[in-house]
């Protein structure tokens, strides 16, 4: 009886060491955790878009084509491939194919020259009344 006992207390014994072993080789969790690199882009992104002025080019560029954007221009930018702009426009008479086409355009080719993705550019229509 007294070897069981014994033996039953070895074995009890090391299943805590195991356990403990176990528990404490593994990394933290604060350690895992890395932050979403999705959300580092974003950060990147809206850096560089307030350092190039970037929305202000839009806005310029859309006027000078004949267009009557808002002074503010939103951004979704969940990842390179991910990035949506939206531009609210005033004033304009039809908006076909070919008025998409053309501030898809002009939207990016001032990305590329600021060494930025393309945009997807939703376009709202808004009446100046």
């Amino acid at each position: 009886m007294k070897g069981l006992i014994k033996g039953c207390f070895i074995l009890f014994s090391l299943i805590l060491m195991i356990a403990a072993l176990i528990k404490y080789n593994q990394p933290s969790i604060e350690q895992s955790i890395q932050k979403n690199p999705d959300i580092n882009y974003a950060e990147e992104i809206g850096g560089k878009l307030q350092s190039t002025n970037f929305t202000q080019k839009i806005i310029v560029a859309l006027r000078a084509a004949g267009y009557s954007p808002d002074s503010t221009i939103g951004y979704l930018i969940e990842s390179p491939n991910n990035q949506v702009m939206t531009i609210q426009l005033h004033n304009l008479d039809k908006f076909d194919k070919s008025t998409e086409s053309e501030i898809q355009n002009i939207i990016n080719v001032i990305a590329k020259n600021n060494d930025l993705h393309s945009f997807i550019v939703d376009v709202k229509l808004i009446d100046a009344q």
